[in-house]
């Protein structure tokens, strides 16, 4: 312990440090300046005293504090004994490896200092060796440059034979810059350097060539599978599943862009990536893999390996200058396909005109166009990625895009046959356009024939149909030969592709929606803005208005001249077999048939070109308009064959508002129109009502008919009694019903802005854009016009029958005598002629008109025959019981003919005979039968019977009339 005192006392400071680490509380101690300060302080008082008891007493201070230090010490030392012995053992040892090291270091420094002077000695001795291995050393790295350089050619085949074009463009772009180099000296290696030279211009050829198969032909390498799967297999039971290895490829990537179509998202409007310099990856080429397995990765490989031949700027414009000819080869060799695949399902396209066959081969080139878009996008993005700011002009989608339309500008130009259809078109008529003139001439009677109009010119010389023939000339001369088949600049001579179908201006409709959808995807791809359109859709907007539609009225026009030309087209009836297939139930007239073909056609056009739909429904207006007119000039020839004032008196009636409307509300025209709404709702129309019901209905129209006629004898020229003109009148009636019939139908589908009247809840509409309203007003309107003439036709037939039964029978009671002898008690001539004229009209409505229209047009006539024979009887001058039997013998004769037309008992007929049997009384009986049996007739009726009896007297009293009328009148007001 005093040996750790007096080491602490000589080494005050190291103590102090001590105390420090031992961790005493530094804030209790006195900080190293301040004990210093302290000990100059003493000093100074000790220098400055001025006797020594000062200075003892400063030193016992002193002795003091260094006392008091100590025990503080030695308190300090008793608690960290061990911390402080393991410390003075640290510094001890730290010391002498200190001590240790400087020693080592001076050592070699002293053998480094020996070493320069020795090196200093051999220095040019060393500096020889140097050089020695250096060559020796370059001499071995050449030997192994020349072994790997000698297996060159090798390994260059295997990597070609692999199609891995960046390992094999690696190689030997090394392997010539290594020859060019390094081993240009070495001669033995002269023939290999010319054999890798060569090989190098070859491989950039071979790798343009492979990367336009890939572009073109291997884009969509399951597209055959998929074409073989709906062609040949289509229709055999052999299985369909192909055995192709399916591999990854371009097409997926267009079948799920068509999968986003109808979003109109399509992966075509894709813009070229633009990489920047963080999104650029190396492209890496695994040999473990197959190279084809990832064309799109397979195309980088492709590119980069001509970046590294530096050949980017001849690959950009071999791509740029063979486009449109590989585009024609897709075209021919997609031709081929359809047309073998067709042939494998037993279809002769050269003998049968399959239009489907071309709807086929677009949807193929649609796909494979799609690929090869695709292809070229991953192309143009590898391009970009390695040309990077380089001069190099590349080309674009949109030039892409431009040369696809070219090839179908021509195809298609083949296919419609604009060549031959721009030479024939001809200005048709103005008859279903906006200022149509009188397509009525072909429809109305014609007195004379007269020579067909002249076209005042043909589209063939117009400015449009010129430039639009040179312009198809000059691209099927290009890319299809002076003769119209495929040509390409390798095949001049090469075997002609197959045409799918006859060319025809009509395949437009087939392929308009694909086409136009192809149209859309391509304006998506090349971002065009709002208004403008590819030069595909516009070659395909001045085919169909500039050739289609000229080419659809031609032929319209033809078609409606060949079908009512001649003095008989509007009376003949098409056959039983066109009657069948347009489900009409009653014979039609053939102008009407044909006139709704041309509408099914049009309607057909607005489905197959909707975009057109507008212009298609416009000109069934103007067709609707003009056979209008026509079959108004049909119905006015037949009721009004000479001059107004001379116009039959049904039709005068009917034209009359008052009374027209006077028709149609009477019970006859209101169950006819129930019994139709029953027939169209496909209910049974029979409904069953008594006699009486009947009786009820038929008597407020003859009431009506006979105050209207009056007592006035008819004319022949009042009366339509030509029977053909009645049957045109029916078949007229049945015709426009069906055809006003199927207009509503066509228009209560046709979709609209507005609000469409005739749309039936959960009925279909057609898949057209909305129409306008303004078109769609006017055909409802054309069938309501429509519908309008076939009721004046039916209503005309219904008042004729009745007028035939005044015009027969007036003149029987005021012009015929009977007051007869009993060898002239045969029926009248006139009740025969009515019985002819009744039966022969039912032998030609019968099948001319439906069953509830004949019924309409026949029932009641036995009620007016009563009522005209009765109400007649104030006309008869004189009647004896002869001329009571002739009478009789007259109604029973047309209560029989009526009765087998009607397949009824006409009972009010059998009232006419029994008022006519009273007569055989004389009039006190008559009366008291009123009494005793009641009255069956009407006050005024029985007036006429008693007038007659008086005139037939020959004690012929006015008096007694007087007498008898007077009594009569008090008995009927004792009856009612």
């Amino acid at each position: 312990m005093a040996t750790v005192r007096k080491t602490s006392l000589k080494n005050r400071a190291a103590a102090n440090t001590i105390v420090a680490a031992t961790g005493n509380s530094s804030s209790k101690q006195p900080k190293e300046s301040t004990g210093t300060g302290l000990l100059m302080s003493v000093i100074r008082t000790l220098s400055a005293s001025e006797d020594l008891h000062q200075r003892e007493v400063e030193k016992a201070k002193l002795e003091k504090a260094y006392r008091e230090c100590d025990q503080k010490l030695d308190k300090l030392i008793a608690v960290n004994y061990d911390t402080l012995t393991k410390t003075i053992q640290a510094y001890s040892a730290i010391s002498s490896r200190i001590k240790f090291a400087r020693e080592r270091v001076k050592s070699l420094k002293s053998d480094l200092l020996s070493c320069k002077d020795l090196l200093h000695c051999r220095r040019d001795e060393l500096r020889k060796l140097w050089l020695d291995g250096m060559e020796q050393k370059h001499v071995l790295t050449l030997l192994d440059q020349i072994e790997e350089v000698k297996n060159v050619p090798q390994k260059l085949d295997g990597y070609l034979k692999s199609k891995h074009y960046l390992h094999a463009t690696e190689l030997i772009t090394k392997t010539v810059a290594q020859l060019e180099s390094d081993l240009s000296g070495v001669e033995a290696l002269s023939e290999l350097k010319m054999e890798m030279s060569s090989r190098k211009e070859q491989l950039h050829k071979v790798l343009i060539e492979e990367l336009s198969q890939h572009l073109y032909e291997k884009s969509a390498v399951n597209f055959q599978v998929t074409f073989t799967r709906g062609g040949s297999f289509r229709s055999s039971g052999q299985d369909a599943a192909p055995t192709v290895n399916k591999k990854h490829t371009l097409l997926e990537l267009a079948a799920t862009a068509k999968a986003r179509r109808s979003s109109r998202t399509h992966s075509l409007s894709l813009t070229v990536p633009d990489g920047t310099e963080e999104d650029i990856k190396p492209v890496v080429e695994s040999l473990n893999d197959e190279p084809e397995d990832n064309p799109e990765h397979y195309m980088a490989i492709l590119v980069e390996s001509l970046s590294l031949l530096k050949r980017i700027p001849e690959a950009v414009e071999a791509i740029k200058r063979c486009v449109q000819v590989e585009l024609s080869k897709i075209v021919q060799r997609t031709t081929t396909e359809v047309a073998e695949n067709a042939k494998q399902r037993g279809e002769n396209i050269t003998q049968h005109n399959q239009p489907k066959l071309l709807v086929e081969l677009l949807d193929l080139l649609f796909e494979r166009f799609q690929c090869v878009a695709m292809a070229h996008m991953c192309v143009l993005g590898s391009l970009q990625r390695t040309s990077g700011s380089s001069d190099v002009q590349l080309y674009t989608m949109d030039d892409i895009w431009s040369n696809v339309q070219t090839v179908l500008q021509v195809l298609l130009g083949n296919y419609l046959d604009v060549r031959n259809v721009t030479a024939s078109v001809q200005q048709t008529s103005s008859a279903f356009t906006d200022a149509p003139t009188d397509i009525g001439l072909y429809f109305s009677r014609r007195k004379s024939t007269r020579n067909r109009k002249v076209p005042l010119f043909r589209f063939e010389m117009s400015s449009h149909a010129i430039s639009m023939t040179n312009y198809m000339r000059e691209q099927k001369q290009e890319y299809y030969g002076f003769d119209g088949t495929f040509q390409t600049e390798d095949e001049k001579e090469g075997e002609e592709a197959p045409m799918v179908c006859k060319p025809s201006v009509k395949n437009i409709t087939l392929i308009f929606k694909p086409l136009n959808s192809f149209i859309k995807d391509i304006e998506i791809a090349m971002s065009l803005p709002d208004g403008r359109h590819c030069t595909l859709h516009e070659f395909i907007s001045d085919y169909v208005k500039d050739i289609f539609l000229g080419h659809l009225l031609s032929e319209i026009e033809t078609n409606l001249h060949t079908a009512t030309k001649g003095n008989d087209a509007l009376k003949s009836l098409v056959d039983s077999v066109v009657q069948k297939s347009v489900s009409a139930p009653r014979p039609l007239l053939n102008s009407t048939v044909i006139i709704d073909r041309a509408i099914s056609d049009l309607r057909q056009l607005m489905m197959d070109l909707p975009t057109y739909a507008d212009q298609f429904l416009n000109m069934i207006c103007n067709i609707l308009q003009e056979y209008k007119d026509t079959c108004y000039a049909i119905y006015r020839g037949l009721v009004q064959p000479e001059s107004e004032d001379k116009r039959i008196v049904s039709a005068s009636w009917v034209k009359d508002e008052d009374i027209n409307q006077c028709l149609r509300l009477l019970p006859n025209w209101a169950n006819l129109q129930a019994l139709s709404k029953q027939g169209k709702d496909g209910k049974d129309s029979t409904v069953l009502e008594t006699i009486e019901d009947i009786r009820e209905r038929n008597a407020k129209e003859s009431e009506l008919l006979v105050t209207n006629l009056g007592d006035k004898l008819l004319q022949g020229h009042e009366v339509l009694c030509d029977i053909p003109s009645l049957k045109l009148l029916a078949n007229l009636h049945e015709s426009l019903e069906w055809f006003s019939s199927g207009i509503r139908m066509f228009a209560g589908s046709l979709p609209s802005s507005g609000i469409n009247m005739l749309m039936t809840p959960g009925g279909q509409t057609i898949e057209i854009p909305a129409v306008e309203d303004s078109l769609l007003h006017t055909l409802i309107s054309q069938a309501k016009e429509f519908k309008e003439l076939a009721d004046i036709c039916l209503l005309v037939l219904h008042l004729e029958l009745r007028l035939h039964c005044f015009y027969y029978l007036l003149p029987v009671a005021k012009q015929s005598s009977f007051f007869i002898s009993a060898d002239n008690v045969d029926p009248d001539p006139n009740v025969l002629k009515l019985n002819k004229d009744l039966t022969t009209l039912e032998e030609a409505l019968n099948p001319s008109l439906m069953p509830h229209k004949f019924k309409y047009v026949f029932e009641g006539l036995g009620h007016l025959i009563s009522f005209i024979l009765i109400n007649s009887a104030q006309y008869v001058k004189r009647i004896n019981e002869n001329g009571i039997k002739k009478m009789c013998r007259n109604i029973f004769i047309l209560q029989q003919n009526l009765t087998n037309i009607t397949m009824s008992r006409e009972t009010d007929l059998d009232h006419a005979r029994n008022y006519y049997e009273l007569m055989y009384k004389n009039t006190d009986e008559i009366l008291n039968g009123i009494v005793e049996q009641g009255a069956f007739c009407k006050e005024l009726e029985y007036r006429n019977l008693v007038h007659l009896q008086q005139r037939s007297s020959p004690a012929f009293d006015q008096k007694q009339l007087t007498k008898m009328l007077k009594k009569l009148e008090e008995i009927m007001m004792e009856a009612v």
